[in-house]
């Protein structure tokens, strides 16, 4: 167990020093990509911090966008999960911030815009 800790934490020195050295390469348009590689079956995406985008949504969030725009209400998408009203209302809130919109409409036409959902 040992080992993997060592491992673990050799990971973390070279994701920050991965970081680091793609800061110094400056800025980022429109919050595309900075790096995508696949090694070993692994891929890494590296984006920019808050930038807007279907990759930012966790894949429960991306469930409930998708639900919200085939019309479902926040009792039915609850329901339909197996999740409380409390938990669907702040997924939306999630939703809203990290696409940056303020209406429910405004998510669904972020997401249609990009093919990841139906609305």
């Amino acid at each position: 167990m040992g080992e993997a800790v060592g491992q673990d934490e050799r990971v973390r020195v070279l994701l920050r020093a991965l970081v680091r050295r793609v800061r110094e390469l400056g800025p980022v348009e429109g919050g595309a990509p900075v790096l995508d590689v696949q090694e070993l079956g692994v891929r890494c995406v590296l984006t920019p911090a808050g930038s807007a985008g279907v990759g930012v949504l966790s894949p429960r969030e991306l469930e409930v966008a998708r639900m919200v725009g085939m019309g479902c209400t926040n009792k039915m998408i609850a329901a339909s999960l197996g999740i409380s009203l409390y938990t669907v209302s702040t997924h939306l809130r999630r939703i809203f911030v990290k696409l940056e919109v303020p209406t429910r409409a405004a998510m669904v036409a972020v997401l249609a815009g990009r093919g990841a959902v139906a609305g």
